[in-house]
């Protein structure tokens, strides 16, 4: 997919028409820039225009990761159904199941996304969507909940053979907005943590994916058959979906220490808020004035 030459890398890309800004040459990669749209609010789905002035503006994007639980406007809106087209894009895709419940009560359930997932797909390569059931929470219908998202997705996406999961972390504010919800915080003890995690792995077809269930900040559990360290943001696989040399990008400093992303900028603001309200998101704000949508 490219080829290394006195240091720079120069790209014999496939999808040259399709992706017109991967085809920058000769470049090394530290000039490169991932984004990240956003871990601190889903920029796709409440500020899609700014999201696509930022892109636009920008002289070094070479590649974008896009995290939402509402997929609609990677089809619906025409610039982002553009940056989705022409820019190499990785889809951090939640869906947990719980939609329109207390814990996540303005999320949009799969249901009335699935023909835009479906659309989105279709221009996207094959696993530049990935699945996040993320966090766990331990209701008493978790994993038939799980089940039918797989299946919902699949029905959208074709086979799914990997997903993202992490367990609740107990930040203070998320875990008194849970309480003044008249909800318990889940405490998901360390045996009950390797017991789901298991019976996630077992959903999965091994002979399709040697590590489908991929751990986000979770060291302790990665002992398990069948898990891997999760990589959310991941220079290897763009390299591999586009040919982009984006492998070798360190990891982000700027993370937690058992993050495996690779380095990014992100691009959303913590002040500006996410109208999903979901009870247990660390990015949520208290309440205050919003900050420009983007940086």
């Amino acid at each position: 997919m490219y080829a290394r030459a006195v240091g720079t890398f120069v790209q014999s890309f496939p999808c040259r028409e399709r992706f017109p800004c991967a085809m920058a040459t000769p470049f090394i990669y530290s000039s490169l820039m991932i984004y990240s749209a956003s871990r601190r609010t889903d920029l796709p789905a409440f500020y899609p225009d700014a999201l696509v002035r930022r892109v636009d503006r920008s002289r070094k994007l070479e590649a974008i990761v896009l995290w939402t639980k509402d997929i609609r406007n990677l089809a619906r809106h025409a610039g982002l159904a553009r940056v989705v087209r022409t820019v190499p894009t990785v889809v951090n895709y939640t869906v947990t199941g719980l939609a329109g419940t207390a814990w996540e009560p303005r999320v949009p359930p799969l249901g009335v996304q699935h023909d835009d997932l479906a659309a989105v797909a279709r221009v996207l390569p094959a696993r530049a969507i990935c699945w996040r059931f993320d966090p766990i929470i331990p209701t008493p219908d978790w994993l038939d909940r799980f089940r039918t998202v797989k299946r919902g997705l699949e029905s959208a996406l074709g086979p799914v053979d990997s997903v993202t999961v992490s367990f609740p972390d107990p930040y203070r504010k998320a875990v008194a907005r849970t309480r003044a919800a008249g909800l318990e915080w889940p405490v998901v003890p360390p045996s009950l943590r390797r017991e789901m995690i298991s019976a996630l792995v077992a959903e999965f077809d091994r002979s399709r994916e040697a590590l489908p269930v991929r751990l986000c900040c979770e060291p302790e559990l990665l002992d398990i058959p069948g898990v891997g360290q999760a990589r959310c943001i991941d220079g290897g696989l763009f390299q591999e979906l586009y040919g982009l040399p984006l492998g070798d990008v360190p990891k982000d400093a700027g993370q937690r220490v058992h993050c495996g992303c690779a380095r990014s900028t992100d691009i959303g603001e913590y002040a500006n808020v996410c109208g999903h309200g979901c009870l247990y998101c660390y990015a949520r704000p208290d309440e205050g004035p919003e900050a420009d949508p983007v940086r």
